[in-house]
């Protein structure tokens, strides 16, 4: 679960408890004004991870489009186009192990 604003607002703060820029320190607005875009942005990331994370991992644990499309044309040309054929079951199994949440 993606953390709530004020605990990433707290962590920031005790990981940066003064923030620079070319020797230069922020005063007190400008640091809040970072912490709080910082803090929007990582609660942004962790929503979208939680929602898509699947789809992320999923992507990039498919074979390759033309390991694809080979595995696709031996199982068309064994008349495997059904589930029983090794496309179906490379697909089947990225899924099976990143299932939607």
């Amino acid at each position: 679960m993606a953390r709530s604003l004020d605990t990433i607002k707290a962590q920031l703060k005790t990981d940066n408890p003064t923030l620079k820029s070319d020797g230069r320190v922020f005063d007190e607005e400008e640091y809040n004004e970072t912490i709080n875009a910082w803090a929007d942005e990582i609660r942004a990331n962790e929503i979208d991870q939680e929602t898509n994370g699947y789809k992320y991992v999923r992507k990039e644990t498919y074979p390759e489009i033309a390991e694809q499309l080979d595995l696709l044309y031996h199982d068309m040309t064994a008349g495997k186009g059904d589930k029983t054929g090794e496309w179906y079951k490379a697909v089947k199994a990225v899924k099976d192990a990143n299932p939607k949440p």
